[in-house]
């Protein structure tokens, strides 16, 4: 939704006319830590909108500071805030509202930062303004393909691609695959050059899908040519996901990532900033609306810059393709980045880059064997090996691959131990050969079913009658007849769970809010509910602990509220704490 200045105005002012009546009223707010309303009502901005018909409202703290006071009013003596994309350092103390006594920026560990930044300013048509009005413009598109696929010939193994916003990126790349690269009779586009450089994958918006396109690519760096990852920046790539070695030889940032300017947040914050710098009681001069504005796009700069040098024996080069980077203030990137820094245009830059990795030409082999090195050792760490022994049926599990290592985290797929066949139940309708069935037949039936009741869920008894054949074991003096299971004698059973899979009582329990499970409860069973959550969370008390005390809490009484408590459990944990409850047939 895009939203202009002049009627979020409209919609503050008239938020704050109506706040009384609406039994809205800031200045009747009680704060335990004595922080004034007052203070919190000057530094806060209230939205409204409707959505659907429905009254959407939110109200954005903008000043870190009053979270900050709240914590030395609890009597914290010490805070120690460190992070690698703090710069500007300056801007940040102010919003945390702070006295610091001390504040360091270090330099790198290493003396020699192995990394070569550029900041690539022209391309064959000219300067590259990665501004919203140039997307559509098929000269300055054309420059950024061209300066991608430079740099991906020149550069080994993985390189990752950072976009401002999924909008740019999306654009960007149906030009590229439309566009014919160089004279009008170019046999390919630029996207069909980029696809015969690397293998290209680009990330989703859907987060379910993440999984897939990052297996693709880890699968790419491995192969001869490598690998490209298309991202976004503040997206899941650029913050949520780990890269090192040659996963990240190279990290290109297209464009300047500014947030998205008719945002509501983004709007009230240049808001709440210019009413500051026209305040004449403030001892600190405030920060402008302008350069808090810069300062969120290089934050997002720096976070994905970060994702080229990992640990002390990382290499790897920085693409910044827009001229308005080479205006920037030093302060706006990382200390240990400011000496790597030059400007250049796109000729220049790709050959810089190959003279680069060309001096480390040993390190690149060395690192493709250590990440092959690395994959097989990521797929051993998540297989178990076969038993010697077959005492223990439960020690054979099946090796698991990369597929199944990132595969989606909400399907799991459980692989059973093995499972004798059932014992097969005299059919007196059958040839007479076979005699009546005798107590120990009947025995051996009963003990299959008891042992086996939880894992009869996937195949019914009809269906493995279907599979079962008797026979006569030849040369059988003593006149007995044996009943023979179907070949292979041992089956491996594959259990599907997801929700949509589960007992219905069990998605209606899942549906409970979470605000639900403390209601009606006692005041000893809320404390032991608290101290469960507090060492789940702090500690690391496994997922089976956790069952057993919250077991004690909710059953009997509230077995819906038991399931529901999986919610709040780690992706990892919640199935395994919902498989155990079925086995153990808790429900309601």
């Amino acid at each position: 939704m895009k939203t202009s200045s002049s009627s979020l105005i409209k919609i503050v002012s008239w938020c704050q006319r109506t706040r009384e009546l609406s039994g809205f009223n800031v200045s009747h707010l009680q704060l335990a830590d004595r922080v004034d309303p007052a203070t919190v009502a000057r530094n806060c901005k209230l939205y409204i909108r409707k959505d659907s018909g429905k009254l959407v409202i939110k109200y954005f703290c903008f000043q870190a500071s009053i979270s900050m006071r709240m914590l030395k009013m609890r009597g914290v003596r010490n805070v120690l805030l460190a992070s690698g994309t703090l710069s500007p350092i300056q801007a940040f103390t102010y919003n945390m509202g702070l006295n610091f006594g001390a504040i360091l920026e270090n330099e790198h560990a290493l003396k020699q930062v192995p990394v070569l930044t550029s900041i690539v300013t022209r391309g064959k048509h000219g300067g590259l303004v990665g501004s919203f009005q140039n997307r559509k413009n098929i000269e300055y598109v054309s420059d950024v393909g061209e300066s991608l696929i430079r740099v991906m010939e020149t550069t080994p193994q993985g390189v990752l691609v950072f976009f401002s916003s999924y909008s740019q990126m999306d654009e960007l790349v149906e030009v590229w695959k439309k566009t014919k690269r160089g004279a009008s009779d170019s046999p390919e586009t630029f996207w069909e050059k980029m696809e015969k450089t690397k293998k290209i994958a680009v990330e989703p918006r859907a987060k379910e899908q993440l999984a897939a396109v990052r297996l693709r690519y880890t699968q790419g760096v491995s192969e001869p040519h490598g690998a490209a990852l298309l991202a976004v920046c503040r997206g899941k790539v650029s913050e949520g996901i780990d890269f090192c070695d040659a996963e990240s030889r190279a990290v290109i940032i297209v464009g300047i990532p500014y947030p998205p300017i008719h945002d509501e947040r983004v709007v009230l914050k240049k808001m709440y900033l210019d009413d500051l710098m026209g305040r004449k009681d403030l001892t600190n001069e405030p920060q402008s609306s302008r350069d808090w504005y810069q300062m969120e796009a290089f934050r997002a700069v720096n976070q994905a810059i970060g994702r080229v040098l990992r640990h002390k024996n990382d290499f790897g080069t920085v693409v910044l393709i827009d001229t308005r980077y080479a205006s920037a203030k030093p302060e706006m990137f990382p200390k240990w980045l400011r000496n790597t820094i030059s400007r250049c245009d796109s000729n220049n830059c790709a050959l810089k880059t190959a003279r680069f990795f060309k001096e480390r030409g040993h390190l690149i082999e060395n690192s493709k064997s250590e990440y092959i090195k690395k994959q097989a050792k990521t797929c051993k760490s998540f297989r178990q090996v076969k038993s010697q022994s077959a005492s223990n049926p439960k020690d054979d599990i099946t090796d698991i691959t990369l597929e199944d290592m990132f595969s989606p985290a909400n399907m799991k797929i459980e692989k059973k131990e093995k499972i004798e066949p059932r014992p097969i139940k005299y059919d007196s309708s059958s040839s007479s050969v076979f005699s009546l069935p005798t107590n120990e037949d009947e025995l051996k039936v009963k003990k299959w079913e008891q042992e086996n009741d939880s894992q009869t869920n996937v195949s019914s008894s009809s269906d493995l009658n279907k599979r079962k054949y008797k026979a006569e074991t030849p040369g059988n003096s003593s006149g007995q007849h044996v009943v023979s299971g179907s070949e292979p004698p041992k089956k491996r059973k594959m259990v599907l769970l997801t929700r949509e899979t589960l007992p219905e009582k069990y998605q209606n329990a899942l549906n409970i809010p979470t605000s639900e499970l403390t209601k009606g409860m006692s005041l000893d069973n809320q404390k032991q509910f608290v101290a469960t959550l507090k060492g789940y969370k702090a500690t690391n008390m496994e997922w089976q602990e956790v069952f057993q005390r919250l077991h004690q809490i909710f059953i009997p009484d509230r077995p819906d509220l038991f399931i529901s408590c999986s919610n709040i459990l780690r992706s990892e944990d919640k199935m395994k704490y919902i498989r155990r409850s079925l086995g153990m047939k808790i429900n309601y």
